[in-house]
């Protein structure tokens, strides 16, 4: 990835024609680039820095201007379908496929759900909670600021209930429950499982996590010697060609606006 910098010294210049005099890139790649994400503002040198996405925004004395170019990243297909189970005024309940990032990079984020979000509801949105790429699920996309506020309280608080299914490699006994309490990057970190199948090679289980650590679920249950099965990163023995066998599968917690328990499932196509 290459970065661009720019302190703005002139009046009157606009972002597309700035950049492309800086870049030698033509004012098309730049606006497709800004479209995409990967252009920042921080207006007067000061305060927020937030994307720019409009090539012929009139730039001010001393706006600081940071393009993040990785051709690969801009070259990724726009995200143009996901599915929204259920929403309210303050959020919305989205099924995040395998392979589709939840919020993008300082590179861009045109492939991503939050953005997606963004564009179909023609509204602002805010991450309340991640998943990783390579799983597939349930998550929650906030609306409002009010919406992101208390429904990341209830995150902090532990009173939303994530549940996982996952493949991993060994068999282990049916109806057999466990609970991994090893600290991640110094955190605790506690997961809770259950065998729902198994197989001769390959076990089902029913995950719950009480707090939200990176890569929390493949990393407890590469530690407790089950990897989940195709997951590029942590395991031996456990690769697949069919991705990561991971499944955020649902989702329940009582609405901060109604007070009424919500519970949101999404069907599981894993089997050993």
């Amino acid at each position: 990835m290459r970065t661009f910098k720019l302190t703005v010294t002139r009046e009157n210049q606009n972002l597309g024609d700035a950049l492309s005099l800086l870049t030698k890139f033509p004012f098309e790649n730049i606006a497709e680039a800004a479209w995409k994400g990967a252009i920042w503002l921080q207006k007067g040198g000061k305060g927020k820095i937030l994307r720019e996405r409009d090539a012929n925004f009139i730039l001010k004395p001393k706006d600081l201007v940071t393009f993040y170019l990785d051709p690969k990243v801009l070259s990724l297909p726009e995200l143009k379908h996901a599915v929204c189970l259920e929403e309210t005024r303050h959020y919305g309940v989205w099924i995040k496929n395998a392979g589709v990032v939840t919020q993008g990079t300082q590179a861009g984020d045109h492939t991503s759900l939050l953005r997606y979000v963004e564009l179909t509801k023609k509204r602002e949105t805010f991450l309340v909670h991640r998943l990783d790429r390579e799983t597939e699920g349930l998550t929650i996309i906030a609306y409002t600021s009010e919406g992101a506020a208390k429904l990341s309280a209830l995150f902090q608080e532990n009173k939303i209930t994530k549940t996982y299914e996952a493949v991993v490699l060994g068999s282990i006994t049916p109806g057999i429950s466990r609970t991994i309490e090893a600290s991640l990057d110094g955190k605790e970190a506690v997961t809770h499982y259950k065998v729902i199948d198994s197989s001769e090679s390959k076990s089902l289980l029913r995950v719950e996590i009480e707090t939200g650590r990176l890569h929390q679920i493949r990393r407890h249950l590469d530690y407790a010697g089950y990897p989940v099965m195709g997951d590029p990163k942590y395991g031996k023995g456990n690769k697949n060609r069919k991705g990561l066998q991971l499944l955020a599968s649902s989702l329940s917690f009582i609405d901060p606006w109604d007070k009424k328990q919500k519970t949101w499932d999404h069907p599981s196509h894993l089997t050993v």
